[in-house]
C-alpha cells in the first residue's frame, strides 16, 4: 500500500515496551494483517534493544521521572524523523511531541501526514501529574496545544470519549483496550488451595496493599498472586513479609503479551481494587479487567461506573467499595464456597469474551485509519 513519498502506512510511537504493551502490539498485527505496513518506535525495558522492519525498541537507562523523558525524546524523536508514514499514531500523551515532529516534518502539499492521539486516559486526570503542579501544568499545556496538530482520538470508553468531545470537538472512536480472543479450558478446578490474581505494573494508586492485606481475612488456603512487576514489588513483598503472609503471596514478574491470559486461567478470581484517586481512576476500563474476563475467572472490582457497568451487564463478578476490605473477603468467599455459582459466573464470562475481545474492537480502530489513509 505504501506510495508516493511515503516509506508505509502507519507509524506507531509509545512510551513503553511494545513487548509488553499490548495495545500497540495489537494495532500493528491488526495492520500488518489486512496488508498495511507499520512500524512501532518504543523503548527497551530488558537491556535487549532491538530494531526490525516493524519494531524499534530504544534502550534507555531510566526508567522513570525527567531522565526517562530526557532519554526516550533524544533516542525516540529521531528514529521518528526517518520514519515516513501516511498515519502516526500517539500511543499516549507522552507519546504527542515526536509524532507532531514527525507529522510537521513530512506533511508537505497533499501529502499530509495524519495523526492520531490514543487518549487511554483523562491524561489531565493522572494522580502521578497531579501530584506535581509543575509536571501537570507543563503536560496540560503539551495536550491542549497538540490538539490542533491531531486528526482523530481513539479512547477507551464512552465516559471518556464524552469529556474529551466536550473538551477538543476532534472526532473520537472508542476501541475497548480488550485482549485477542483466546481459547481458555472451563473444565471444573480443584478448590483445595483458592488464588486470587492481579493482572498489571505493581503501581501506587492500584490497590495493591489492600489486596495484601486482604488475605489477612481469608482462610490459610487462599493465595495471591501478581501478574507483573514493578515499583511497588520490593515494598508490596515487605508488606507480605510484616503480616506473615509470605507463602500465600505470589510474584510472577512481568509476563509477554500473548502468555497474561493463560496465566491468569491458573487461578479462580480476578481481582483488582484500584482506588479512587479522581476521575482518570473513577472512568478507568483497563486491560487486565478484561484480561480477567478472557481467562473466564469472575471478577471482584471497585464499584466504578465503566467496570461496574459490564460486571452488571453479563453477571460476570461483584463490584465492591475498593476500600472496604471485609465486603470484598465476603464476597471472595461467596465465589468459592458456592460452586454452582462459582460455574455460573465462569459461563457468563465465557459468553463475555465472545464478544470483548479484540477480533470485535479491531474493526473499530482499522475504520478510523481507513478513513485517514484514503
Amino acid at each position: 500500500m505504501p506510495g508516493g513519498p511515503f516509506e508505509f502506512d502507519v507509524l506507531i510511537i509509545v512510551t513503553s515496551d511494545p513487548r509488553y504493551d499490548t495495545r500497540s502490539t495489537k494495532f500493528l498485527t491488526s495492520l500488518t494483517g489486512i496488508g498495511y505496513s507499520a512500524k512501532v518506535i518504543g523503548v527497551c525495558s530488558d537491556g535487549e534493544p532491538t530494531q526490525s522492519a516493524e519494531v524499534v525498541r530504544v534502550p534507555l537507562r531510566a526508567t522513570t521521572g525527567k531522565r526517562f523523558f530526557a532519554g526516550f525524546y533524544r533516542r525516540v524523536i529521531p528514529e521518528a524523523i526517518k520514519a515516513r508514514a501516511k498515519v502516526v499514531i500517539a500511543g499516549d500523551l507522552f507519546s504527542l511531541p515526536p509524532a507532531i515532529i514527525n507529522k510537521r516534518r513530512h506533511s508537505s502539499g497533499a501529502n499530509r501526514v495524519k495523526l492520531i492521539y490514543d487518549s487511554k486516559e483523562l491524561y489531565k486526570e493522572l494522580p502521578s501529574l497531579k501530584r506535581k503542579r509543575s509536571s501537570f501544568l507543563f503536560w496540560n499545556l503539551v495536550e491542549k496545544s497538540a490538539i490542533r496538530y491531531v486528526d482523530s482520538v481513539l479512547t477507551v470508553n464512552q465516559s471518556i470519549a464524552d469529556i474529551l468531545d466536550a473538551r477538543w470537538h476532534v472526532p473520537i472512536s472508542v476501541v475497548m483496550n480488550v485482549p485477542d480472543r483466546t481459547a481458555v479450558s472451563v473444565s471444573a478446578k480443584s478448590f483445595d488451595k483458592v488464588v486470587l490474581a492481579f493482572s498489571g505494573g505493581l503501581q501506587p494508586g492500584r490497590g495493591l496493599h489492600n489486596l495484601i492485606k486482604l488475605m489477612a481475612l481469608l482462610p490459610e488456603h487462599y493465595e495471591l498472586r501478581f501478574v507483573g512487576d514493578g515499583l511497588l514489588r520490593g515494598e508490596l513483598s515487605a508488606l507480605a513479609s510484616s503480616l506473615k503472609l509470605d507463602k500465600r503471596i505470589h510474584f510472577t514478574g512481568r509476563v509477554r503479551n500473548n502468555e497474561v491470559v493463560t496465566e491468569l486461567s491458573k487461578a479462580h478470581i480476578g481481582i483488582y481494587l484500584m482506588e479512587n484517586a479522581g476521575l482518570c481512576h473513577y472512568l478507568a476500563l483497563p486491560n487486565k479487567f478484561f484480561q480477567f474476563i478472557s481467562a473466564r475467572l469472575p471478577v471482584i472490582v471497585p464499584k466504578f461506573p465503566e467496570m461496574e457497568r459490564i460486571v452488571n451487564k453479563y453477571h460476570i463478578g461483584a463490584a465492591v467499595d475498593p476500600s472496604d476490605l471485609h465486603e470484598t473477603a465476603a464476597k471472595v468467599l461467596e465465589f468459592s464456597n458456592d460452586r454452582e455459582l462459582y460455574g455460573k459466573l465462569r459461563e457468563n464470562c465465557e459468553k463475555a469474551a465472545e464478544e470483548l475481545n479484540w477480533e470485535v474492537e479491531k474493526e473499530k480502530f482499522l475504520g478510523v485509519v481507513r478513513t485517514l489513509i484514503q
